[in-house]
């Protein structure tokens, strides 16, 4: 019941123009794992960068048309999850027509990894993630910050009764892409950015620390707005 109350009151609201709006996909995966990590993100746009981003949460399944309205969409989750024929075509179709998809798996949950991968091999046929090159302009000061160099958690081997230790490694960090047309449609972490972004991110959770999840989190929406021409202009 919540979920149909979540639709009717999503058709209800328009878009708020004059303001950045990012959309949150919805999915049977944990699609809400980090409630807060997208606002919690919109509000560190506005305060650190000054872009002028809504921080009204628009939760819509991968299938309503109303994903078109939004220059960038966000999804992350735990499990594993399926689309379904009319998501995978409509978000092939907010791709195909100049929309980003910013994804992460929740502390790195390969059940949510593998999902992933099989949908998006099934939204784009012939098309797989690849290994964004650290030289991109994604990392670079250029967009925001020089995130050549981050933090990131690493669960620790071992004794799998002992209690959870975890590493943390200094490394660039490791993203994949889509490109379709020249531009990067897709941009993933199958490390955690969500969790961390909540402040919430434990030992157990294989992924970004928080300071360096942000800040590739900012890029990453630097980064699509920058791809999109009316965006742009604001960002002069």
């Amino acid at each position: 019941e919540q979920q149909e109350r979540l639709d009717k009151d999503a058709g209800k609201n328009p878009i708020e123009r004059g303001f950045l709006q990012i959309a949150k996909i919805r999915h049977d995966g944990g699609w809400d794992a980090a409630p807060k990590a997208l606002k919690n993100l919109l509000t560190a746009l506005n305060s650190k960068v000054g872009l002028g981003a809504s921080t009204k949460q628009k939760n819509l399944l991968a299938s309503d048309a109303d994903i078109l309205k939004y220059p960038m969409l966000y999804m992350h989750g735990r499990n594993g999850f399926k689309l379904g024929k009319e998501g995978r075509d409509q978000l092939r179709k907010y791709l195909e027509n100049g929309g980003v998809l910013f994804a992460d798996a929740c502390c790195g949950a390969w059940q949510f990894d593998d999902a992933f991968r099989t949908e998006l091999a099934a939204v784009l046929p012939g098309k797989k993630l690849e290994s964004i090159p650290i030289d991109h302009e994604l990392f670079s000061s250029k967009i925001g910050n020089d995130i050549r160099r981050v933090k990131r958690r690493t669960q620790d081997a071992g004794n799998p009764n002992a209690t959870l230790t975890s590493t943390v490694l200094e490394a660039p960090p490791v993203l994949e892409g889509i490109t379709i047309d020249g531009r990067l449609a897709v941009i993933y972490s199958k490390y955690d950015i969500s969790c961390a972004l909540e402040q919430q991110a434990s030992v157990a959770c294989a992924g970004y620390v928080p300071e360096d999840a942000l800040k590739i989190a900012i890029n990453i929406v630097l980064y699509a707005m920058l791809q999109d021409a009316s965006y742009a202009e604001l960002m002069k």
